[in-house]
């Protein structure tokens, strides 16, 4: 690339992000007056009425011992959301990186079968996924995880990549959905005792990051462990850490066998 390329490539990127900021603040000022819709729905509706009546509804799962529920999302057929049934805005909030914080990515994985009933077969491990994203790539102020399948092309990634994972967060060598994203290997299947929110805040602050910065998503390594991979905002890469762009909602992987 010679230099003039090289600085209208520069000058591109430049505007593109300026461009994505732009949208940043209006995304915010547009929609995030209604970012409590998701805790409303928690806390005034399937927490009160499990409690009163026995019925989660509208959620599909309440677990009051435990902390939280579970919630069909509207957006695909085959997407559920975990939330806490406490307020916990996402994951940026320092209560879930405390010793005794509950681990909602466990409380998730275990659930994965209601995917399942969802599709009306089973799914296999490999293509599930859970996901939580950015303060700045998302649109509810209540921790929700993500329950859903991934992508194709995402999975077909991961699996050629799977061998030269390590224990340490490193960046893949190929891009998801274009985005830069980390990686690292977890050989057990305990998301109690290495709870994924609690390992990627351990790399955030060796590099002087934001939580709020990031997105993170988990799926099997088919070896009986699992890939986390987190990804960071970049306006240059017009990410926003949204780390749920990494599934599908309609689960492809599993129609298709």
């Amino acid at each position: 690339m010679n230099a003039h390329s090289f600085r209208y490539s520069l000058l591109a990127k430049i505007i593109a992000g300026l461009f994505i900021l732009l949208g940043i603040v209006f995304y915010f000022l547009l929609s995030r007056p209604n970012g409590d819709a998701l805790w409303k729905i928690v806390n005034e509706q399937c927490v009160p009425n499990q409690s009163v009546n026995s019925n989660p509804n509208p959620c599909f799962k309440v677990d009051l011992s435990k902390g939280y529920v579970l919630f069909k999302d509207a957006k695909g057929p085959i997407h559920d959301l975990l939330m806490p049934t406490h307020n916990i805005s996402g994951i940026e909030s320092s209560d879930l990186d405390k010793f005794y914080s509950s681990p909602f990515f466990s409380y998730a994985w275990n659930e994965r079968k209601y995917l399942w009933k969802d599709l009306e077969k089973e799914i296999s491990d490999s293509y599930l996924s859970l996901a939580v994203n950015s303060f700045y790539g998302r649109s509810q102020d209540q921790l929700h995880i993500h329950m859903a399948c991934l992508s194709s092309d995402v999975y077909k990634i991961l699996r050629s990549e799977s061998d030269s994972i390590g224990l340490s967060w490193a960046p893949l060598n190929s891009k998801l959905k274009d985005h830069t994203y980390i990686a690292r290997r977890l050989d057990s299947s305990d998301l109690i005792t290495n709870d994924p929110i609690k390992l990627l805040n351990e790399y955030i602050i060796t590099k002087g990051d934001k939580p709020g910065d990031y997105g993170l998503a988990l799926t099997s390594n088919g070896k009986g462990g699992f890939i986390l991979l987190a990804n960071k905002v970049n306006l240059l890469e017009l990410n926003l850490g949204s780390a749920g762009e990494i599934q599908d909602f309609q689960c492809a992987l599993a129609n298709n066998t």
